[in-house]
């Protein structure tokens, strides 16, 4: 028998495998570019995502045909920035794409409504204030970014560091009600989407636009989003390339095409959930996996993952044809083909659908015990058998039409599953949480050998459902649709007698319902076993008033127990995988496989942020492959390792360079260039794998991530000792012998020490710390460091004997628990605790996601580390960290704008200068011994010092409005601050289409801006 006539009367049933409108295919016209130029144009459209210098706008074809043509009034566009939430758009239907260097007319802070400016509304009326130019958007979103994400300070702390008004003077700092759509005007809601920022542009044309913009939402799948990329296209007429945000990576990609081309890609990905469902996976945790990858390599191996080579063609059409007419004797040749390397356990696309062997065996079996007349004595099933338990034993898995059958058992001309298939089919893949007694209706609960899967679900089911939900049953157990299906009496009574022991009760209420419904047929029909209407209604009440004396329903529990007993021994002969992790994985090879592929590294492979964002990317923001099937059974965490997450390795990375530079310093011991390249990053290779695999194997694993990942970019021999130090890390704790040479001991040296400096993540941080001279520290043991046996054997616990050594070390080691008070804030049991001394409540846990989700791990964790240094500085000052709603403590002047008290941690931390060659280590002495740091770095600190002890903190003067900028006495204050003010005509078109100026006071700052951080025609 074929089972192809099944699997095509199967599948017209199921809309999920048919064919898109519109379904994009490699056929039709992409942009093609040649090799040179387009990775030119895919290296501009990265530089534009990663500065802030691509503007994003929703559009559709029928409402911007004449800003596509050149004419219309000026449009709005908000900058894509990564990482930063943002809302969902309101209307899905609608296409985002990007332009590059917006020539910007006015800039807002945040969305301004301006499609006004389409009825002829002046761009000051909006009722929103105007920013000076782009670059002032992005300080403001930056400003924005750090308060609501980074911030370190009592909430109640005021959140703005003034205003200035037009008749120049300053309003005081001061907390903003509703910040960030807070619910309540006292309420501070950080965890909502920030404001987006609005650019209105000049008119352009289509040809300026340069990309289709698209955020990755977790559950989103590509071949959707190929689609609304191919019908804007053909509405603009323009070929785009694809330029991709993910939120829970912090990566931006840019794809071509032909680069995401995968034949029936659509419906490959609509079986993922199919694929999950089979496996007791919860709905769209497959493809929230898939999407953490790069989109070209996701695409890649879902295509590997289902299609069959050429090559393979032959073996698998044997398969087909041999699960297609099953018989004596299949298994064997069956079981041949799988010890030649045919995996038959896997999914395949065959006939526009997504199948399996399991799927055309069942729907073979099905199709046959359908047409058969006298099932119960002319289907046997031994035959088969041995077949269906090679499937399994093979970890073969349902797919979608498999799926479908069990999902649609009990439906009116539908192909019946033979019931000792469907015990198969409960002993491997139940529960069937989606089954309802409806899909029982076919299949007898009396014979346990021949019935337990349909026993044991149907108890499953039954003690779920609440009173009500009992009697629903009974009624649509007695209805119509089921008899006119013409159940046996044997069969029907069963069920009957299985309400009846789970508490449904034959009232009127019921009965009432089931004669109304059968009203409809007349005495005349004849129902079950020749019974006419009447006659079935009498039988049902005989049977409710003699259920007692059946002994189905006395033996109930001990049937139920029974099937359970059965469906064991079932399971158990298939030798299927106790553990849920390792049964599904042969069905997602593609996916492990997937995950274990190096990261593709920049050209500038390096300590620098570059390469650490790719490696953080790549092994911390996302499941390692020995882990990512086992995450499928948990919803999207915030952060993959709990542990040892980026914030652990940033701050391990920052002990490494530290510590080098103090060996240096010393004269303990220099590391050349090279090596001072390749340390920081073993520190976050190390650990790479941890979380993913077993304790006892995961320096190891590391380790061989990191050569095979930096293989062709250092020496191999320094690779190999590295490599080396990396797996020796935790020899010290488990006794093992240490037989190294003299420069793997030195790498070995600091890896262990930059990693167990953050310990202090975990134990906190005690009153004796740093300890170094204590013989039994309670919290911190500064053995675990290893430091040099030479130098540490000198440590005293008396200040004036303690070598420069262990001064410099202990300094340091300060500032580095410090560093953790701020980003992780595990506890601080010292005398003078850092975050007392200075006001502040980091929320440790928040910090935390968020350095896992940075698109700038390495500079944001160095601003961390600034800030402590900016603290001293401004403390040492005589700058207080000011929460007086009066500021009487901080002597704010309102009239000169200055304040001495630190009310924010952006804004006003900015205004304190780091001398330009303090080093990292001086930074990180500074708080706890100043006397170490060089004269110069000294000089320079005294000099900053005095300044802010005369010229205070400035007040911000927040967004300027023209009223405010047409003031003489705002114009002073301004030009005091190296501002001075501008009248500009700046061109609008209002409804009318015809052009017209509109005149506006624009700030300009009388200093040259960076070059690298000001977009061209950008403004000022």
């Amino acid at each position: 028998m074929n089972v192809n006539r099944g699997m095509n009367c199967f599948a017209c049933q199921s809309d999920h495998h048919q064919p898109k409108p519109g379904q994009w295919t490699t056929t039709e016209p992409t942009k093609q570019l040649p090799g040179p130029a387009r990775e030119e144009e895919r290296r501009e459209l990265l530089w534009a995502a990663q500065s802030g210098r691509l503007a994003i706008r929703q559009i559709e074809s029928a409402d911007e045909a004449g800003f596509f043509k050149g004419s219309g009034t000026p449009k709005s566009f908000t900058l894509a920035q990564r990482g930063m939430p943002r809302r969902k758009w309101a209307d899905q239907n609608r296409w985002t794409v990007g332009i590059v260097d917006p020539n910007c007319l006015y800039v807002y802070k945040k969305e301004a409504d301006s499609w006004r400016l389409e009825q002829g509304a002046a761009a000051d009326k909006l009722g929103v204030k105007l920013l000076s130019d782009l670059p002032s958007l992005s300080e403001k979103g930056e400003e924005i970014r750090q308060r609501a994400w980074w911030n370190v300070y009592p909430r109640s702390t005021p959140d703005t560091s003034g205003n200035l008004g037009p008749d120049g003077m300053f309003s005081l700092p001061r907390l903003k009600p509703c910040k960030y759509n807070a619910p309540k005007p006292t309420a501070t809601n950080f965890d909502a989407p920030l404001p987006r920022s609005e650019i209105v542009v000049t008119p352009c044309g289509k040809a300026h636009i340069k990309c289709f913009f698209v955020e990755r939402d977790d559950a989103r799948n590509i071949s959707d989003i190929l689609v609304k990329k191919r019908r804007c296209e053909r509405a603009l007429k323009l070929p785009l390339p694809l330029v991709v945000f993910c939120r829970h990576t912090g990566s931006v990609e840019v794809c071509y095409d032909d680069e995401l081309a995968s034949e029936h890609l659509d419906i490959i990905e609509d079986s993922l959930d199919v694929l999950a469902s089979s496996r007791r996976i919860p709905s769209g945790e497959i493809r929230r996996r898939m999407n953490l990858l790069p989109m070209p390599l996701q695409v890649q191996a879902l295509s590997s993952g289902f299609s069959i080579p050429p090559d393979d063609q032959p073996k698998w059409q044997q398969a087909i044809q041999l699960v297609s007419n099953p018989c004596d004797g299949n298994d064997q040749e069956l079981l041949a083909l799988k010890a030649s390397g045919l995996p038959i356990h896997r999914c395949f696309f065959h006939q526009r659908n997504i199948t399996s062997l399991l799927d055309m065996f069942l729907i073979s079996e099905s199709l046959r015990y359908t047409e058969i007349p006298d099932r119960e004595t002319e289907f046997p099933v031994d035959e088969v058998n041995p077949l269906l338990r090679l499937l399994l034993k093979s970890g073969a898995t349902l797919a979608a039409l498999g799926w479908s059958l069990i999902k649609n058992m009990g439906e009116n001309h539908q192909l019946l599953m033979p019931p000792d298939l469907f015990n198969y089919m409960v002993a491997a893949f139940a529960p069937f949480k989606f089954l309802t007694l409806k899909n029982l209706w076919n299949i007898p609960l009396t014979t346990v050998a021949r019935y337990s899967g349909a026993i044991i679900e149907f108890d499953r089911i039954c003690k779920d459902f609440n009173d009500q939900q009992r009697q629903d049953c009974l009624k649509e157990a007695l209805s119509r649709q089921r008899l006119f299906q013409r159940p046996t009496l044997d069969t029907l009574q069963s069920h009957l007698l299985a309400l009846f022991h789970y508490g449904a009760v034959l009232d009127e209420e019921v009965m009432g319902t089931v004669k109304q419904d059968l009203a409809h047929s007349g005495d005349y029909t004849r129902l079950i076993d020749n019974l006419s209407v009447a006659s079935f209604i009498e039988w049902v009440e005989g049977l409710w008033t003699t259920r007692g004396t059946h002994t189905l329903f006395q033996n109930w529990p001990a049937h139920v127990k029974q099937a359970r007993v059965q469906l064991t021994k079932l399971k158990q002969s298939l030798d299927l995988p106790v553990d849920p992790f390792a049964a599904v994985t042969p069905a997602l090879q593609f996916m492990v496989d997937a995950f274990g592929k190096p990261p593709v590294l920049p050209n500038n492979v390096g300590d620098n942020e570059d390469t650490i964002l790719k490696v953080l990317q790549h092994y911390y923001r996302r499941p390692g492959p020995k882990r990512v099937i086992a995450s499928l059974y948990d919803f999207l965490p915030e952060t993959w390792k709990t542990q040892h997450a980026c914030s652990h390795v940033l701050r391990a990375r920052n002990n490494g360079l530290w510590y080098m530079e103090l060996l240096e310093r010393c004269h303990v011991h220099s590391f050349n260039p090279v090596e001072k390249s390749l340390l920081p990053l073993a520190i976050i290779y190390q650990d790479a794998a941890t979380e993913d695999v077993d304790e006892s194997e995961a320096k190891t694993r590391s380790a061989a991530y990191f050569k095979r990942d930096l293989a062709g970019h250092f020496p191999e021999q320094l690779l190999d000792k590295v490599a080396q130090a990396m797996v020796s890390m935790e020899n010290d704790t488990r006794g093992k012998p240490e037989n190294l040479t003299g420069s793997v001991r030195w790498y070995l040296r600091i890896l262990r020490f930059a990693v167990r400096m953050d310990y202090l993540r975990h134990y906190g941080v005690g009153s004796d710390f740093p300890g170094l001279a204590v013989a039994q520290p309670k919290i911190f043991n500064p053995k675990h460091l290893d430091l040099p046996a030479q130098w540490a054997g000198n440590f005293t616990c008396e200040s004036e004997h303690k070598t420069e050594f262990q001064r410099h070390l202990e300094a340091a080691m300060h500032g580095a628990a410090n560093l953790v008070q701020v980003t992780q804030c595990p506890g601080d049991r010292r005398k003078t605790p850092y975050t007392e001394v200075y006001g502040l409540v980091p929320d440790g846990n928040k910090i935390k996601i968020q350095l896992d989700r940075t698109t700038k791990p390495t500079q944001t964790m160095d601003r961390f580390i600034d800030d402590n240094v900016r603290r001293k500085i401004a403390r040492e000052a005589g700058i207080i960290t000011c929460s007086d709603p009066g500021h009487q403590a901080c002597k704010a002047d309102q009239g000169k704008g200055i304040t001495y008290g630190i009310h924010n941690n952006w804004y006003d931390l900015q205004q304190v200068v780091i001398p330009a060659g303090m080093t990292r280590l001086e930074k990180m002495q500074y708080e706890h011994d100043p006397s170490l740091l060089s004269p110069a770095t000294q000089q320079a600190l005294a000099k900053e010092v005095q300044r802010l002890k005369s010229a205070g903190i400035r007040m911000n003067t927040g967004t300027l409005t023209q009223e405010t900028l047409a003031s003489w006495d705002a114009r002073k204050v301004l030009k005091d601050r190296g501002i001075a003010v501008a009248s500009e005509k700046r061109p609008y078109l209002a409804n009318d289409g015809f052009p017209r100026e509109w005149e506006m006071l624009v700030p300009i700052k009388m200093a040259k801006p960076d070059a690298q951080t000001a977009p061209t025609g950008a403004g000022r």
